[in-house]
């Protein structure tokens, strides 16, 4: 007999996650083949801010979750067990200028606050590398405003979900733009508040940014249904990667994405098929060396991660490497 087990994964409304909501649809819906998970079930649980996903994880009601990389990191060396398993896409996030703000060039930014979805995200990571390209001083701090105004710009943690409406609602211009996963992005553009100034791609092409980590008791109680899986995650992957290569699909077959980002039709087209993510499996499997790179740049130029920690213990690719050679 097999086992029976709901399964529960913590993720935010963001295009990053879509390979979780595809893979709910395809465990619920009767056109799809058989998901794999025998009588188990899979659950996706949405969240509105990474600090909600970092408390699950923390006190136990979690699984696992669809998480941001440098945040998972934190998270393993502040000593809670975890595994990380694959990333769950790459690249894909949009930089967003306020549309009040006559932005000439990236210098333009000086004085102004940046919305950043964590500081422990690698949009925060790319927004500063962006920034120092262009001799300006990205401030996380809670720095005096003639501070800022002198030399810096300023980055201010906020739920993505938030970020449209605090745009809109800036009366001052206070806000100079924010860095997200879409959908919301695009949302802003679409409401008429924002312009989109570059995709996260053109930093840094395909790079990584969330993935999967596990609770440890899970996987050692669990490991042949953690096995199954992540093969379904990367099925799910290759059929959304197909989707955005082919650039189009039966209209019905997105009525799961629109539900899973409570976004409409429109918006969610635009976030998958023009920002550039990519959720093909071969770039799903984790890539040490593009960690070390995130926790080093972090850790010893932004300052804003407190150590590193060793990926060795912290990486289990190995359900990653079976899945890709499966599907």
């Amino acid at each position: 007999m097999g086992e029976n087990l709901n399964i529960r994964i913590g993720h935010l409304k963001i295009v990053d996650h879509l390979v979780l909501g595809y893979s709910v649809f395809r465990c619920n819906s009767d056109y799809h083949e058989d998901h794999g998970l025998g009588d188990s079930t899979l659950e996706n649980i949405p969240m509105n801010s990474w600090e909600q996903i970092s408390d699950g994880l923390k006190q136990g009601n979690l699984h696992g979750a669809f998480i941001s990389s440098p945040l998972a990191m934190d998270l393993f060396a502040s000593g809670l067990d975890i595994s990380f398993l694959m990333f769950v896409h790459r690249s894909g996030s949009l930089i967003v200028k306020n549309k009040k703000n006559p932005l000439k060039n990236i210098s333009d930014l000086k004085g102004k606050t940046l919305l950043i979805p964590h500081e422990l995200s690698v949009q925060h990571m790319l927004l500063h590398k962006l920034l120092a390209a262009a001799n300006l001083e990205l401030d996380s701090s809670n720095a005096g405003d003639s501070d800022i105004a002198n030399s810096l710009a300023r980055t201010e943690s906020t739920s993505p979900v938030l970020m449209p409406e605090m745009l809109e609602n800036d009366e001052d211009s206070d806000i100079g733009g924010f860095m997200v996963a879409e959908p919301y992005g695009s949302q802003a553009i679409a409401m008429g508040i924002g312009e989109r100034l570059c995709t996260s791609d053109s930093l840094w092409k395909d790079h990584p940014c969330c993935g999967l980590v596990v609770q440890n008791d899970f996987a050692e109680s669990h490991g042949n249904l953690l096995e199954k899986l992540v093969r379904h995650f990367f099925q799910s992957a290759k059929q959304l990667n197909d989707m955005i290569l082919d650039n189009q699909t039966n209209e019905k077959r997105l009525d799961w994405a629109e539900n899973f980002l409570d976004q409409d039709r429109d918006i969610v087209r635009q976030s998958l098929f023009n920002n550039n993510v990519n959720f093909n499996p071969k770039m799903l499997i984790p890539d040490r060396e593009k960690l070390d790179i995130i926790q080093n740049y972090m850790t010893g130029t932004m300052g804003v991660m407190p150590r590193t920690i060793d990926l060795d213990s912290f990486l289990n690719p190995g359900y990653a490497i079976k899945a890709v050679s499966e599907i």
